[in-house]
């Protein structure tokens, strides 16, 4: 599992977020919401030891990540590993199409996955994904031992964050920072303000 302790962010508000839509790894980008609240999450991120910023490859992740470093001036690096899921054939849809879908999928004989949902055609599977992310988050902590990580990415990189370390799922707001503290007792999770 993870090794230790770091800072964590969603990437800012897009017009598909704003829809309802599932992105996935559909490069869409921030809408002006978004960029504001990039920007009004300096003033907490600037309180904190944070040394390096590693975000997505991913537009909306990227931007967050840079408004965000205008005001830190922090070393950034960029990790495609922290992209979101690739959601195939669901991407572009709403969240009730989606959930149509799901119901046809599973009627059809479709195994759920942990997520609750079958993967959809041509998706990534959850557990690649859940893989695919915690490799890229262990990889930066080993990396940067000693420096207080920010990660900015997306919403499914934060949901798996939760399932793994803390069994359930909540919900992360556009740009809200939180920090993942590693204790003697097990993690706890601080939404930061």
């Amino acid at each position: 599992m993870l090794p230790r302790s770091f800072y964590f962010v969603r990437h800012g508000e897009t017009d598909w977020n704003k829809a309802g839509r599932i992105q996935g790894s559909t490069d869409i980008p921030l809408n002006d919401t978004g960029r504001a609240q990039a920007e009004a999450a300096v003033t907490v991120l600037s309180r904190l030891p944070i040394d390096r910023i590693v975000v997505s490859d991913l537009s909306r992740a990227y931007e967050t990540a840079s408004i965000i470093n205008a005001g830190l001036q922090k070393p950034l690096t960029v990790e495609p590993g922290l992209r979101e899921r690739a959601y195939g054939a669901f991407e572009g849809l709403s969240l009730a199409e989606m959930d149509a879908l799901k119901n046809r999928m599973i009627a059809d004989g479709l195994p759920s996955e942990e997520n609750g949902y079958p993967c959809p055609p041509e998706a990534e599977t959850y557990p690649d994904f859940r893989a695919r992310t915690l490799a890229a988050l262990t990889k930066h902590l080993h990396e940067h031992d000693g420096q207080n990580v920010l990660f900015v990415a997306h919403g499914g990189v934060y949901r798996v964050l939760r399932r793994c370390l803390f069994t359930e799922l909540d919900h992360s707001q556009n740009v809200q920072p939180f920090h993942f503290d590693k204790g003697v007792d097990g993690w706890q999770l601080t939404h930061l303000k």
